[in-house]
């Protein structure tokens, strides 16, 4: 008997063990505790490794690129920076500076892909703009005309429009009240094959307010959009994404991370405040797929950003629905400008030029994609890496973008 009740036990603390351990974790790369049995790396003191290509006849100051790099490099403490530049849809230049990875040397390369983060919701509102550019997807008709239920039966109604635009009312990640959801997003070991699976860890949730009465951003609202698209192509989302917007683009080093042939190694530097580099542990992000969860390169997510510029691949109604800043139920624009899937930042750019963008910040890296329609520009970049200040890293896509116009490749209007 006594040797049953020490087994017992013995599994009772490995069960606890095996739940807890992931929320540990969670709360050690969040510099909330130690990180336990973890291996350091130190960026190396020579000179880094670098890479330039130009990929137009067009002359280029290739070397003033490569330092604006090497600045953002070093302030966002990141082992390496990757970025390209599209310029009337057709890659213009792309760089590297430092390391895909520090345990092994390896040199970063325009190669490399990044996980994207939240980056990931202009790339799902850009199936969202096809299929109301080809298929007369109605973005103000509820989502249960499209999938045929209401995820949570104590819901309201909500529209795409208000997914899209975050004033459905979803919860972001913190504010989640299902608790099975609150702890998949903490564990991140858990699985979805779909978005209607990925529903499980939020519809059990209360809304924060009714759709359209607030702002609130959400990329679980995202999640729940992919679910309406999928319902509305007929089609598999990742199936979708892949025939109506990467395959079109040519962007053939975006998808899933578990597809992924040339992935970074992401790291932990307590946001710069540590000098040593500690991987990234093991995470499954496929209960953010649309909302945070897709891998791309620079390279790729220019070409993304040349579409909204390509009459043949949107409309211009399409764009212009796209990107204007959408409205609550009382009339106002909600305040961060936000448009469906993009952010709208007028002069932004040398105090004169619009730009629509989307950031992006994951475990272990961050991602920033910039459209700058006056001057027919598509500008990315990554870092694998985490800041305590975004635009620390961020930035690095409006210098380039100044550098461009300082160099006249593209005429400053």
């Amino acid at each position: 008997m006594k040797n049953k009740i020490i087994t017992l036990i013995c599994l009772i603390i490995a069960l606890l063990i095996w739940l807890f351990k992931p929320v540990y974790d969670w709360a050690a790369y969040r510099g909330k505790a130690p990180i336990l049995f973890a291996s350091h790396y130190a960026l190396p003191n020579s000179p880094h490794p670098e890479t330039s290509h130009a990929h137009s006849e067009t002359e280029l100051d290739e070397a003033k690129l490569i330092n604006i790099l090497k600045t953002y490099r070093e302030r966002s403490h990141a082992p390496g920076l990757s970025a390209a530049i599209a310029y009337q849809g057709k890659p213009l230049w792309s760089g590297t500076v430092g390391y895909a990875s520090l345990k092994d040397n390896i040199p970063l390369t325009t190669e490399h892909q990044f996980r994207i983060g939240s980056t990931s919701k202009a790339m799902t509102a850009t199936l969202l703009a096809q299929l109301i550019d080809k298929h007369n997807f109605n973005l103000d008709t509820p989502i249960q005309d499209y999938l045929g239920f209401n995820p949570n039966p104590l819901w309201p109604a909500m529209t795409p429009r208000q997914l899209a635009s975050h004033s459905s009312g979803i919860p972001h990640y913190k504010r989640n009240t299902d608790l099975m959801g609150l702890y998949y997003a903490m564990a991140l070991t858990s699985n979805f094959e779909t978005p209607l699976e990925a529903l499980k860890g939020f519809d059990g949730s209360e809304l924060l307010y009714s759709p359209g009465e607030q702002f609130y951003y959400s990329s679980y609202g995202t999640v729940l959009l992919s679910a309406v698209l999928a319902a509305a192509s007929g089609q598999d989302f990742i199936d979708a994404m892949r025939e109506r917007i990467w395959q079109p683009l040519d962007m053939t080093k975006t998808g899933l991370e578990a597809d992924a042939e040339h992935l970074v190694d992401f790291y932990f530097n307590n946001k710069g405040q540590q000098t040593s580099y500690i991987p990234w542990r093991n995470v499954d992000l496929s209960h953010r797929l649309a909302g945070g969860g897709f891998i791309s390169t620079p390279s790729d997510l220019a070409k993304l950003g040349s579409g909204y510029l390509d009459r043949h691949f949107l409309s211009q109604a399409t764009v212009e629905t796209m990107w204007t800043p959408q409205q609550l139920n009382n009339g106002e624009i909600n305040p961060q400008n936000y448009a469906l899937g993009w952010r709208e930042a007028k002069n932004l750019l040398l105090d004169k030029y619009t730009v629509y963008h989307h950031g992006g910040v994951s475990r272990g890296s961050q991602s920033m994609l910039i459209v700058i329609p006056e001057l027919s520009l598509s500008i990315a970049a990554n870092i694998n890496v985490n800041t305590e200040v975004f635009w620390d890293f961020g930035e690095v896509v409006t210098a380039l973008a100044e550098e461009i116009i300082l160099q006249g490749i593209t005429p400053a209007l």
